[in-house]
């Protein structure tokens, strides 16, 4: 996978650009038999959830909570501009 499709670069990479970079947080945690553990990362911006996922390694639940996070901060966006536009 290129850095270029990772969807935790490209959370933070659209953070960036809305200069919000700085409130990102994850928090980790597995459950399960060592040798196969399940990951749960949260995905928080500025404390609030915008992500959870689930994986049989960090990553892939990180990448999991970077896609929904992602799309709901776009959806969020949206709803913002449509709100702004009857003002």
């Amino acid at each position: 996978m290129s850095q270029a499709q990772d969807p935790v670069v490209a959370l933070n990479n659209y953070l960036q650009s809305i200069g919000r970079a700085a409130t990102l947080s994850w928090k980790d945690s597995t459950s399960g038999l060592k040798h196969i553990p399940e990951w749960k990362s949260v995905c928080k911006i500025s404390g609030k959830e915008y992500g959870v996922g689930v994986g049989t390694h960090k990553h892939l639940a990180r990448g999991t909570a970077a896609t929904l996070a992602l799309e709901a901060l776009k959806l969020e966006a949206v709803r913002e501009e449509g709100e702004g536009e009857g003002e």
